[in-house]
């Protein structure tokens, strides 16, 4: 954990950027995108910190810029400059912005009402069309967002287990939920071993009750894996892990490493919990599970799954699945399963399978073409780096290391090859 001293060390350190970025501001810059400063100035007065996520604001330098419409894969901000979107709304827009089938769902939707506050007919729709994807899917039950997946995906595997640890995977983002803010990042003067990582919370306000209902592995490193098994599995419900890293960038996991987990899950009798908000309906129709061949008990879906609406949905085994209910496991939210974001959700996943998963084809090809054209251009300027992911989700880095494989900070990568640690 945090000592105070460190704590505060931080927080100062934070300020003092805060305040370098604060004079940095060229002029040039201001008036070519002055509406975004603008605005952005505004927002400060009204929202905290001026947005209503903090990654909208976070190493924007001088300020960020604000956008205002979308088209496809294109974007316009607030000064009319125009975009090639990377960004795609954090994964959520896989489609592109405005599709016309998302559109015309949602538009025949709103006929018959946002939200009607039952199940309907289009929520077992969806539901199937999900499991006839998602490998582990025998059941389906929907929420909002990707952090609400994880939430109820934690507390369905403690309540079915009896067991309240769970294990996550040090670099991992599980969304903003206490229980899986632990090690997101691992600044180098309290990042531990890299056999045995620090716990370190994410943000202050989290209790240090919580600290001890997580347990903490290194990613990528089955050896390791068991060792910290061995050690909790008595008190463990559950591991919940991405199966591809992509809060660090873009960290794949190794050959069979997937497979690895999943037996040492069984050896010890612990549920796997695949967090498929980045992967889900991106690298394959069944996400990560069909692309590397190995199903989790339960499974979480969000970003994608909705084309650009907020929905997401928890997926799993029927035992394990089946439990939720009246008297049983509680699982709920008013806006669950509302009609619209299921409408848009509804036509992304046909426009998805269309075609035989044509447009998962198209994916691969267009990242794949990206990812060595970035290799290329890096050779031919002598530049130091690696393209590194699957196509549809890579990332480059500027470093002088072969290939990452795990999250890493300066103070491990002393004494650790570069074949074998990541950022």
């Amino acid at each position: 954990m945090f000592t105070q001293i460190e704590a505060e060390s931080a927080i100062s350190q934070a300020r003092a950027e805060t305040d370098k970025r604060a004079v940095r501001q060229p002029a040039r810059i201001v008036s070519q995108f002055s509406r975004s400063f603008t605005l952005y100035e505004e927002a400060k007065k009204h929202l905290p910190a001026g947005a209503s996520s903090n990654i909208r604001i976070y190493a924007h330098d001088p300020f960020p810029i604000l956008f205002e419409s979308g088209k496809g894969s294109r974007v316009w901000d607030v000064d009319d400059n125009e975009y090639v979107d990377l960004l795609s709304s954090y994964g959520a827009v896989v489609l592109g912005h405005s599709h016309p089938a998302i559109l015309e769902a949602i538009n025949r939707q709103l006929q018959n009402g946002t939200m009607l506050g039952t199940t309907t007919e289009l929520e077992v729709e969806v539901a199937k069309k999900i499991q006839s994807a998602v490998p582990c899917a025998e059941m389906v039950s929907f929420a909002n967002t990707g952090t609400e997946a994880t939430m109820e995906a934690v507390r369905i595997a403690r309540a079915f287990s009896g067991r309240d640890k769970i294990l996550k995977f040090e670099g991992h983002y599980h969304g903003h939920h206490d229980y899986v803010l632990f090690s997101v990042e691992s600044p180098s003067v309290v990042a531990g071993l890299e056999q045995a990582p620090s716990k370190l919370p994410y943000y202050p306000g989290i209790p240090d009750e919580v600290s001890r209902t997580v347990v903490v592995a290194p990613w990528n490193d089955p050896a390791s894996l068991e060792r910290v098994l061995k050690r909790n599995a008595n008190d463990l419900a559950a591991i919940i892990t991405e199966p591809v890293m992509g809060s660090a960038g873009i960290i794949p996991p190794k050959e069979d490493y997937l497979k690895s987990v999943r037996e040492l899950a069984d050896k010890y009798d612990i549920l796997l919990i695949f967090d498929e908000v980045l992967t889900g309906f991106r690298i394959a129709p069944g996400g990560a599970q069909e692309f590397y061949g190995v199903k989790p008990d339960i499974a979480c879906y969000a970003k994608a799954l909705g084309g650009g609406t907020p929905i997401a949905a928890v997926a799993g085994r029927r035992d394990v699945m089946g439990m939720i209910g009246p008297g049983k496991i509680g699982y709920g939210g008013t806006y669950n399963g509302n009609s619209m974001c299921l409408a848009a959700a509804n036509a992304t996943l046909d426009e998805l399978m269309r075609d035989d998963g044509a447009a998962f084809r198209h994916m691969h090809l267009i990242g794949t073409e990206i990812m060595e054209g970035l290799r290329d251009l890096m050779a031919r300027y002598d530049q130091n780096g690696i393209v590194q992911g699957i196509a549809p989700m890579f990332q480059l880095y500027f470093t002088e290391a072969k290939r990452f494989s795990t999250i890493a900070t300066p103070s491990r990568a002393t004494s650790t090859s570069t074949e074998s640690f990541g950022i």
